[in-house]
């Protein structure tokens, strides 16, 4: 926690990370384009390139600042109020790690070195160590109690889903 500006406006230019994200973003919305038309067997005129790109940003952007905001309303009622700002702060940096994973796993698919069944396994496996990664950073920037940190991991992965298959929908998929 010491190498993190901790401060308030440390808080607000740690969500500048998400221009470093990007990149990942970019490839593991091309690698899942290409696995729905793969899995579906639909062509790419069937599925328009402008709505799914506008559910990836949608849902990419809103899940960006969903969870921190939040988190914002609940940390006092939880006792994490004094910790709030370091643990977003290291959250938000820790994506950059976090989106490896994928990002391996997709660009491998996208290149064709790698099958669609082996991609979704690494992403798999790849989410039972950011799952573990996540609750490490809870554990550590929050000092939460392995429940709570759990908990919270857990609403954090949630909110992504509930967020993701929103923004789907909202758009026809």
């Amino acid at each position: 926690m010491s190498y993190f500006d901790l401060s308030l406006p440390g808080f607000w230019r740690s969500f500048g990370v998400v221009v470093f994200l990007l990149p990942a973003f970019f490839i593991t919305s091309i690698a899942e384009w290409q696995l729905i038309l793969a899995e579906t067997g639909l062509a790419a005129e069937d599925l328009p390139a402008e709505a799914y790109w506008l559910a990836q940003s949608l849902n990419f952007g809103i899940d960006w600042v969903t969870f921190p905001f939040l988190f914002a309303l609940l940390a006092g009622h939880l006792g994490y109020s004094r910790t709030f700002v370091p643990f977003i702060i290291a959250r938000n940096w820790a994506s950059l790690i976090s989106t490896a994973p994928y990002a391996l796993a997709a660009l491998l698919y996208v290149t064709g070195a790698i099958p669609a069944g082996i991609m979704v396994l690494f992403s798999l496996a790849g989410l039972m160590v950011v799952a573990w990664y996540h609750f490490r950073v809870a554990r550590i920037a929050l000092g939460a109690t392995v429940s709570a940190a759990t908990g919270i991991v857990i609403l954090d992965f949630v909110l992504s889903l509930l967020i993701s298959e929103l923004s789907g929908r909202l758009l026809g998929f």
